[in-house]
């Protein structure tokens, strides 16, 4: 089997990786890639973000990849770098690309819940293929949704879930699996069809649609929205007039709760609430339907 290395370039001058690269091509590199530097990649630009752009960073990292090179082509590939870069070798491992990714989606378990990719699966496991819809539990947004959802199923017979922005469909198939009747909807096409796939793989009997929240009828024991916090806040009257016991929500970035909360605290009181990393998921039960607004 051959053996691949990276050459790893960390304080290269952004305005010299185009050079850089090229020169590197001709010595015979399989690919160059430009990443952050010292392997720190910039915060991504948020949908809420107001005001310009942050200037991109004057240096990254440059990272390149040669089928077994000899002396010479490493001490050449060195001499095409400016002095003030640090460079170092790196072994690429062998390994089956094909299928090296699989190791992103372990096996997941929510208590009586697992989750399973299709290539590791179970008996009486949830079974999510890596689609084009968001959620195979392995995010901590859908975790953190995931873990609540499975402590209350089972509370009463037949509960009802709906399952707003439903992605691949995890959070209403889980709900399925466990005993609920479950309804999953999204404004993406493509997610709904990702969704009715996994429903069909599970042996599920769960309807996925890209029907309005607004248009969407009565009230559901359990609302779960695993949504960017501002589109909460956008959702926020339909998502309460649609619950009827437990309303939980994901997706929120800590740095953005408040937002949540001060438009959801006055009307349905003060949520559980749990963090993973950066995310948070609040928890509000709605015992009083006068807290909700009229349909």
């Amino acid at each position: 089997m051959a053996h691949w290395v990276s050459l790893v370039v960390d304080g290269l001058a952004r305005r010299r990786f185009s050079g850089v690269s090229s020169a590197i091509f001709n010595l015979g590199a399989a690919g160059v890639a430009e990443e952050g530097d010292a392997g720190i990649e910039p915060t991504p630009r948020q949908t809420w973000d107001i005001g310009p752009p942050a200037p991109p960073a004057r240096t990254v990292r440059l990272r390149a990849w040669f089928e077994a090179p000899n002396e010479a082509v490493r001490a050449a590939a060195e001499a095409c770098l400016p002095r003030a870069a640090a460079a170092r070798w790196e072994a690429v491992p062998d390994e089956d690309w094909s299928t090296a990714w699989r190791i992103h989606f372990p096996v997941l378990r929510f208590g009586r819940l697992a989750v399973t990719p299709p290539w590791e699966t179970e008996p009486g496991a949830l079974i999510i293929e890596p689609g084009q819809g968001f959620g195979t539990g392995q995010h901590a947004t859908t975790r953190l949704v995931l873990e609540r959802l499975v402590s209350l199923l089972g509370a009463t017979p037949r509960e009802r879930v709906l399952d707003v922005g439903c992605g691949s469909g995890i959070l209403a198939l889980a709900a399925a699996h466990l005993g609920a009747d479950a309804y999953g909807i999204d404004h993406d096409p493509v997610a709904v069809e990702d969704a009715r796939s996994q429903a069909v793989r599970n042996g599920l009997n769960v309807s996925f649609d890209t029907t309005p929240l607004d248009a969407v009828p009565g009230r559901w024991t359990i609302v779960l929205a695993n949504l960017f916090a501002d589109t909460i806040v956008d959702l926020a009257d339909a998502l309460i007039a649609r619950t009827g016991d437990h309303l939980i929500l994901g997706g929120i970035l800590a740095d953005r709760e408040q937002r949540v909360r001060d438009v959801l605290d006055p009307r349905l009181g003060r949520p559980e609430r749990s963090q993973a990393a950066d995310w948070v998921c609040l928890h509000y039960r709605v015992p009083d339907a006068e807290l909700r607004p009229a349909e």
